[in-house]
């Protein structure tokens, strides 16, 4: 009954008084050579024929053998061979248009065939022009089963929702290449297009029964983004494209699913020295306070011999080494050359001797205030202090999170005392049946050798490569801002070029660094979810929600936020 109320409600909407739109897909940019061909036979020019060969030429007009010319002399002409045996030839930039002898023919190019019309003409840069020219719907023939298969995500109603995103996607985006001499390309930096010989009767079903449909945003059509699979959660646009736009929210990739309770912190520079600001410690003195240990004074020097006898009798009193700094550099805590830091020394001390007290648990329920943990198989119930610190944690990368949400299953390290939560660290739920768990491109990962680091980031002129620290994460927790540092230079990068120069599926990641005994880095493995920008619809995240139940509709407004859906015609 909900359902029927919702098609109802798209279908009386008021329509935006428009007729179909017909559309020009770029399905050729810079060909050599173009050849068009059908079972049946059609005109080029006048002339009748079954195949044509279209190829630019050089003239030289009738200058004799042996001429030397200048360049401006030199003309590109455009010759279509009709049929292997005669010649047509026209300047380059005629517009050469083939209609189908019949609307049940299919003209034929390359090894794709197509709908409607085809038009060849020569561009800017003497090579060849492609255009399929056909009525929108029609387009959306063959775009939606290459966009999600009917035969991997055979779900109507998922198809229904791709069908009219995509509809909305060239509704909005119409034009973008006019320069070029068409509306929009046919590759997935538009939408991907193969003509009539992809068409599949379950998703030519979702195109005719949405028949007009578009998403918009105060009566507009919105800018209908979609990607793969976002990996349980799509990220906003503006920490991805750029921009802000009120219906491309971050949204969680669920149906019938609690609901995310959100949550904000305070931002913190690092991980380690927020651990040291909990605990109140900035000296050795505030450090013996902290582990409960004995004693006053701090050390008569930072350098190593003094430091690492002054570190063995205060903390480890009942060691006796031969070698004080030879126990400190085992004990991972004083390096065996160089500089020492005090900070990293206080950290190490804590860690080591587990004085921070961390527990574990899995999150049972959050609502703002109080969180249940359940804490070695017991729910017990905290308060989550205002001024507590909170990391997210993926693989040993740590980011202070100043807001996100939470909807149970995750896991948490925290502290408590007397009941209230002093930090929390806590870890994404990968159990949790988002909705794009039937993707086999949910979880991956890559490794990279320092080679390929260097040449990943060899656009950004910092040198050598040191390492990258991730500065912010969005709510969907992709690293939005990322700090590359080199020999020569540091450059902080954005999510969308940070994953087109590493080369990876998504932007949703963490990472793991290798370092040889000198510290400098070989090699790095990323780990991530998803494949895409993230942003707007996740497509198997459609199909996971009309397996659970949803209607297209359902589904559209669940990742466009605050849309209408209305018949253009």
């Amino acid at each position: 009954m909900i359902r029927k109320l919702l098609v109802a409600a798209v279908l009386v909407l008021p329509a935006l008084q428009q007729s179909e739109p017909t559309v020009r897909i770029g399905i050729g940019q810079n060909a050599a050579t173009v050849t068009v061909r059908s079972s049946q036979e059609f005109r080029v020019q006048g002339q009748p024929t079954r195949s044509a060969r279209f190829a630019p030429i050089i003239s030289v007009g009738d200058a004799a053998d042996g001429t030397v010319i200048a360049r401006d002399q030199l003309r590109y002409r455009m010759a279509v061979e009709l049929d292997g045996n005669r010649y047509l030839v026209v300047p380059i930039a005629t517009h050469i248009r083939i209609q189908p002898p019949s609307t049940s023919v299919r003209l034929q190019v390359a090894d794709r065939s197509y709908r409607g019309t085809v038009e060849v003409f020569g561009n800017a840069r003497n090579t060849l022009t492609v255009v399929n020219e056909l009525p929108l719907e029609e387009y959306l023939l063959g775009v939606v089963p290459n966009e999600l298969s009917p035969s991997t995500f055979g779900q109507l109603e998922a198809l229904k929702a791709q069908a009219v995103a995509a509809r909305t996607y060239i509704v909005k985006n119409m034009g973008q290449y006019r320069a070029e001499g068409f509306d929009i390309c046919d590759t997935d930096q538009c939408q991907v297009y193969f003509g009539a010989g992809t068409e599949d009767p379950l998703s030519s079903r979702a195109v005719t029964e949405t028949r007009g449909v578009v998403a918009t945003y105060n009566g507009q059509p919105i800018n209908a983004l979609y990607s793969s699979t976002c990996g349980g959660r799509t990220e906003s646009s503006e920490n991805i494209f750029e921009e802000k736009l009120p219906y491309l929210v971050s949204v969680m990739c669920v149906f019938k699913h609690p609901e995310p309770r959100p949550f904000k912190a305070r931002s913190f520079s690092d991980f380690k020295t927020t651990v040291l600001a909990v605990a109140g410690v900035s000296n050795y003195t505030e450090l013996r306070r902290f582990l409960g240990v004995q004693g006053t004074g701090e050390p008569p020097s930072s350098s190593l011999a003094p430091l690492s006898k002054y570190l063995r009798e205060n903390f480890y009193p009942g060691v006796k080494p031969l070698s004080d700094l030879d126990f400190m550099v085992e004990q991972d805590i004083l390096p065996s050359t160089g500089t020492v830091n005090r900070n990293e020394v206080l950290y190490r001390m804590i860690e080591r001797k587990g004085a921070f007290e961390w527990q574990q648990g899995v999150l049972v329920s959050w609502d703002g205030q109080m969180m249940t943990l359940t804490v070695s198989g017991k729910p017990t119930t905290f308060r989550l202090s205002p001024d507590a610190p909170i990391f997210f944690r993926m693989g040993e990368e740590r980011t202070s999170m100043t807001e996100g949400s939470w909807i149970g299953g995750e896991l948490f390290d925290f502290r408590a005392v007397n009941g209230v939560i002093q930090m929390v660290v806590y870890r994404r739920n990968f159990v949790n049946a988002t909705a794009d768990r039937y993707s086999r491109l949910a979880l991956w990962q890559v490794h990279k050798t320092k080679q390929e680091i260097e040449a990943a980031f060899r656009p950004l002129n910092i040198g050598e490569i040191r390492g990258i620290r991730v500065i912010q994460r969005g709510p969907s927790e992709r690293p939005i801002s990322t700090e590359v540092t080199g020999t020569s230079g540091r450059s902080t990068v954005r999510a969308l070029r940070l994953r087109s120069l590493l080369g990876l599926r998504d932007s949703m990641f963490y990472f793991d660094e290798e370092r040889n005994a000198q510290g400098t880095l070989i090699g790095m493995t990323f780990y991530g979810t998803g494949w895409g920008h993230g942003v707007g619809m996740c497509q198997v995240g459609a199909y996971g929600m009309a397996m659970d139940g949803a209607s297209y509709e359902e589904i559209l407004k669940t990742y466009y936020t605050g849309i209408d859906l209305k018949k253009m015609y």
